[in-house]
Order: structure tokens, then C-alpha cells, then sequence
């Protein structure tokens, strides 16, 4: 071999191994997104509920203050609304009838009032665990889901509301 010759560099491997890494990062992204899209529902949607083929979440009556499977707080406000008491009701019903366990979802966001959004989404999902058990859903049916949300994340409805969802 002459020493004097630069090696020869394989353009064609390069581009493949771009295009593969490419894939890959658009892949990523994909997933990422669709993570994001499924993991917020969409209002006036029901979700199926697993191992029951064809069952739904029932619908919770629409309100002013709530909307299809949730509760909506007044803006820094822990008491439910009056609105609220046959949404839940008619959601209770629902779930008594197909079973399963009830989820409640509460965001809360990170910053400068973490602790006290913290405290505020405690209390909020308290009340609707009690709205729920006064319409005879057991304590041990219900889970709750706090979700911290980076500063500047969620409007102010989805920060002032507790979901309902049946696992």
C-alpha cells in the first residue's frame, strides 16, 4: 500500500447510516406526539373501558361547570360545584352498573405555587372521592392520578378540573 494516499471514504454507507439515524429520530418523534395526543381526551369523547368489549365510560352530563367525565372548579377554588352533584351522580350510576375501577385525574402545575396548586388538586380530588362514594362507589373502586404539568403547560380549565375515567 502506498502511504501516501488518503484513505477513501464510502459516500453510499454514510448516506445510509444518515438516512437510518433520520428514521429513527422521526420515529421518536412520532411516538412522542401520538403519546401526547392519546394522553389528553378529547371533550364529549367516552373511553373504552379494558375486558368489557363494547362497554363505554358513560357520558357525564354537560354543564356549565363540567363537561363529558369531569368536574370544573371556580378558579382557585376547592368546593364542588352545585352544577357538578348530578354529573357525578349520573357518572356514578354509569359506573356502579358496568364496574370496574374509577380513575381521577388531577394536573397541577410546577413553579413558584407548586405546593399550593399541589394542595389545591389534593383537595379537589378529595371532594369528588366523596361525591362519588355519596352515590355509592367504594373507596377501594377509586384511584387518583396527580399529574405535575411544567409551568406555562395547561390552560386555566385544565388546571381547575378533576377527570373521571373508568380502568
Amino acid at each position: 500500500m502506498d502511504a501516501s494516499k488518503p484513505a477513501k471514504r464510502n459516500s453510499s454507507r454514510t448516506m445510509a447510516i444518515a438516512a437510518v439515524v433520520l428514521l429513527i429520530v422521526v420515529a421518536i418523534a412520532g411516538i412522542v406526539l401520538a403519546g401526547r395526543q392519546s394522553s389528553v381526551p378529547r371533550q364529549g369523547t367516552a373511553a373504552a373501558v379494558p375486558d368489557a368489549p363494547g362497554a363505554s365510560t358513560p357520558a357525564v352530563a354537560a354543564g356549565p361547570t363540567s363537561g363529558a367525565n369531569e368536574v370544573v372548579f371556580a378558579t382557585g377554588s376547592d368546593k364542588m360545584p352545585a352544577q357538578a352533584g348530578d354529573s357525578v351522580a349520573k357518572f356514578a350510576e354509569g359506573a356502579r352498573s358496568v364496574g370496574g375501577t374509577v380513575r381521577l385525574s388531577v394536573r397541577y402545575l410546577t413553579g413558584e405555587n407548586k405546593a399550593r396548586d399541589l394542595e389545591l388538586a389534593k383537595t379537589r380530588s378529595a371532594a369528588v372521592r366523596h361525591a362519588l362514594e355519596s352515590n355509592g362507589i367504594k373507596a377501594e373502586q377509586m384511584q387518583v392520578e396527580m399529574v405535575e404539568m411544567p409551568a406555562g403547560s395547561l390552560t386555566p380549565k385544565d388546571a381547575d378540573r378533576v377527570e373521571l375515567s373508568l380502568r
